[in-house]
């Protein structure tokens, strides 16, 4: 799933060769049973590279939001995304960058409820822990992200936050 997001061409698209040996990101994304989070280092030359645009429909699909309120969760207004995705244009590196944590939220969530689609409601639904927020609005930061992973974390293996 992770590696479908991230490498979205658009139906009918292939991926487009960038001239890296095969078995990079996308391999790892694909290979893992367990959250583990993206290296810092791919990390960053994924933001580098750029990230299609058009990853952000199949995101909102996954996430059971809206390609607006994904776009919003990004940093991008309506009208920018709905430009970017139909030139194909690759994310700003803000919009790259809350994309990934977007993804390694939702990675680390369906690690700990097991099923994806309890995951994503778990991720839009306000929590006490968090000011009666909902998840995705503290993962609009580094910081907030950082809360709401030690909470799935104390969910998962039963620690206190």
């Amino acid at each position: 799933m992770l590696a479908q997001i991230l490498f979205s061409q658009g139906e009918g698209d292939a991926p487009q060769s960038t001239g890296r040996p095969a078995g990079g990101a996308s391999e790892l994304a694909e290979s893992r049973d367990v959250f583990m989070p993206l290296p810092a280092a791919t990390a960053y030359a994924m933001v580098k590279r750029g990230l299609p645009s058009r990853s952000l429909l199949p995101l909102a699909e996954c996430l059971g939001l809206s390609k607006d309120a994904v776009a919003a969760y990004v940093g991008l207004d309506r009208a920018t995304a709905h430009r970017k995705i139909t030139r194909g244009d690759t994310l700003p590196i803000h919009a790259a960058e809350s994309m990934l944590r977007l993804l390694e939220l939702c990675r680390l969530a369906e690690d700990t409820f097991t099923n994806p689609e309890t995951a994503a409601a778990w991720l839009r639904t306000a929590h006490p822990m968090l000011g009666a927020d909902a998840p995705f609005d503290w993962a609009k930061s580094a910081y907030g992200t950082a809360h709401v992973k030690e909470i799935l974390t104390a969910i998962k293996y039963g620690n206190s936050v």
